[in-house]
């Protein structure tokens, strides 16, 4: 009896260290409709769309939000030019503080760190938005919390943008 019990909780550790690495394929489609994306997102995560036309990604219990948008822009620096009216429904008030050169799918692109409130109640909070290029197509990931939600959260995004692929053959 006590062997049974022993293989199954080992069974059930087991199990759930591989349920650990199941992924789901979101796909995001360029503004234009002739490109898209995917990224894997960990079992778990949900995703909805939201009023604004973004993919919203809900991890539970993170503190973060996460929205990934398809811009209609033509660079990353025109977007970037932008971003505090491009994410206006999610972060009020957005003001960068740094920008930082990253890479996503192997192409340039930016990271810009900022500060400002919650749309929806006005609390301060802290943002990272990603922007990248590919093939020929701007999309944003915007990573926003309360406090220092998107901080905490920066390795999460950081495994988000290292799952980021062209979508297709």
């Amino acid at each position: 009896m006590r062997k049974s019990i022993v293989v199954t909780l080992l069974a059930a550790i087991c199990g759930l260290a591989c349920a650990a690495d199941v992924t789901t394929s979101l796909t995001v489609s360029s503004a234009d409709k002739k490109a898209a994306i995917t990224l894997e997102l960990a079992a778990g995560w949900k995703t909805f769309t939201s009023k604004d036309g973004s993919t919203t990604i809900d991890i539970p219990l993170s503190g973060v939000h996460i929205q990934v948008w398809a811009l209609s822009q033509t660079s990353v620096d025109e977007a970037a030019k932008q971003v505090a009216d491009l994410i206006k429904d999610q972060v009020t008030k957005f003001k960068v503080t740094e920008t930082k050169p990253i890479s996503v799918a192997s192409v340039p692109g930016k990271q810009l760190i900022g500060t400002g409130e919650e749309a929806d109640d006005g609390d301060p909070a802290n943002a990272d938005v990603y922007l990248f290029l590919i093939e020929g197509k701007i999309y944003m990931i915007c990573a926003h919390g309360e406090g220092n939600g998107s901080v905490k959260n920066r390795p999460t995004l950081a495994t988000l943008l290292a799952s980021v692929k062209k979508a297709g053959p």
